[in-house]
């Protein structure tokens, strides 16, 4: 079929502007109505080929705008615009539709102004063969037709109105039409959500190819074949959200809401929610977290009874059990107190050593020296290393190189890979203490070291009490076992 031929032929006055407002065809009947030619109006901006006042066209103008900036249809039902007649500039009076075009990017590409001139309103008009001037009938009929315009301005700035707060409306919003459910709108919300892809006029099988095999689909029809509303609350949804990302979980509230047709039948849905993954996130961490505090609250309530039974063991009098006993809980509350504060629960290796050794170290920093890189520990490794650094610290200030004034500690630490996984290798060094022998009964402090973190946290803990100074080996992995 020739369209160029089909749109010349057409009765009613058709012209096309690009997005510039720039003339790009006309038919013959726009050229007749115009009295202009094809040539002096193709490639000129309309209002340089029709030029008119400041009201008439600013009313054309906006109508225009609007057209291509927001894609939608407008009437202007009637409105005064000059033409250059036979005796020169002729006020006449239209009734204009302007429709968008789009381009293959989904934008507005031309507009299409349907134009008719309805100037004869007001003039002589000629009712069943009699002519009148100025009728009463012609003047009613063209003040109805202002009353139409006034009207149909107020409906077209509501529904702007509406339009504007759909779009923008903080909650993602869309309309599906027919049993298909084919997107007929969706608001800018919705669109950011679903990675900006091209909906509208599509079925939703087709447009979200992804939530084909979810729960939604069965939900639509649904509501579409009962008429009855559906609620859904943090219900999970599989979504990729940019192009070209991996498919993300999500978690969504929505309103699915049966829209009814002329007849009171469901002709489409209207579906309003908003992204809840946040909150739903939040929830599940605070969950896990309070899992985590029960099993950390059951493991201490273990631990201190643990270590009261052995300090109790170890101890020759009660004043040497309630400083021994002390001195542990004060460390374990110290290592807790810093996990708590942490988001991750955790506690920097560093750390450990500093809370115990700082009190004995001297302002040239020779006494204690640290040397590692930055280890974070979870807290199932933290309490326990936490402790076996409290005990190496209290044997080495009554028995080691701390007991002296020149007694020096080092510490050296770093990463390696283990069995299980990345694993903590540290050295402890006391040197320029007072002569050592192994100890001739098992305390608190070596059965922590050689039982407590070998079970425990699978820590491999090689202990050598040479006559220069103690020393310790240890290989403590970092994904301990609960």
């Amino acid at each position: 079929m020739d369209f160029e031929a089909v749109f010349n032929s057409l009765p009613s006055p058709f012209m096309v502007m690009n997005a510039k407002f720039e003339i790009v065809a006309t038919n013959q009947a726009y050229l007749d109505v115009t009295k202009r030619t094809r040539d002096s109006l193709i490639g000129a901006n309309v209002f340089k080929a029709f030029p008119a006042g400041d009201e008439s066209r600013r009313l054309v103008q906006e109508s225009f705008e609007r057209v291509r900036d927001q894609g939608v249809v407008d009437v202007l039902p009637m409105f005064s615009y000059p033409l250059m007649g036979d005796d020169g500039l002729e006020q006449r009076s239209w009734s204009c539709t302007h429709v968008p075009i789009l381009g293959a990017d989904g934008d507005v590409a031309f507009v299409l102004q349907s134009a008719q001139d309805i100037s004869q309103l007001g003039r002589t008009v000629d009712w069943v063969g009699m002519s009148q001037t100025e009728t009463p009938v012609g003047e009613e009929a063209y003040n109805r037709f202002g009353m139409v315009q006034v009207l149909n301005e107020t409906l077209l700035a509501t529904t702007h109105h509406l339009n504007r707060l759909f779009m923008e409306a903080p909650n993602f919003m869309f309309v599906l039409q027919g049993c298909d459910h084919v997107f007929d709108m969706a608001n800018l919300a919705f669109r950011e959500f679903v990675g900006q892809r091209d909906l509208i006029g599509k079925p939703v099988r087709e447009a979200l190819p992804e939530i084909a095999s979810q729960e939604y689909i069965g939900v639509f029809d649904e509501v579409f074949r009962s008429g009855k509303a559906f609620v859904g609350r943090k219900m999970r949804v599989l979504l990729q959200s940019k192009p070209g990302r991996e498919i993300a979980e999500y978690f969504i509230d929505f309103v699915c809401q049966p829209v009814l047709g002329d007849d009171g039948e469901v002709c489409g849905i209207f579906v309003e929610g908003n992204d809840v993954t946040d909150h739903v996130r939040s929830e599940q961490r605070q969950a896990l977290l309070i899992r985590e505090l029960h099993h950390r609250v059951r493991n201490t309530l273990a631990t201190v009874q643990g270590v009261m039974n052995t300090t109790a063991k170890s101890s020759a009098t009660i004043e040497e059990f309630q400083e021994a006993f002390a001195g542990r809980i004060a460390s374990l509350a110290k290592t807790h107190a810093v996990m708590t504060d942490e988001p991750e629960q955790s506690v920097s290796f560093l750390h450990l050593l500093h809370q115990e050794l700082s009190p004995y170290a001297d302002d040239q920093g020779l006494r204690i020296r640290l040397i590692g890189p930055s280890v974070d520990l979870p807290s199932q490794i933290a309490v326990p290393l936490g402790m076996a650094v409290h005990e190496l610290t209290t044997n080495a200030a009554k028995h080691g190189a701390l007991s002296k004034e020149e007694g020096r500690i080092e510490v050296y630490w770093t990463l390696v890979d283990g069995e299980r996984g990345p694993a903590l290798l540290c050295e402890w060094n006391e040197k320029d203490g007072p002569v050592i022998a192994p100890p001739t009964r098992e305390g608190f402090g070596s059965m922590l070291l050689n039982r407590v973190l070998s079970q425990q946290i699978r820590a491999d803990v090689t202990t050598t009490y040479a006559p220069e100074g103690f020393r310790l080996r240890m290989i403590v992995p970092l994904q301990a076992e609960r």
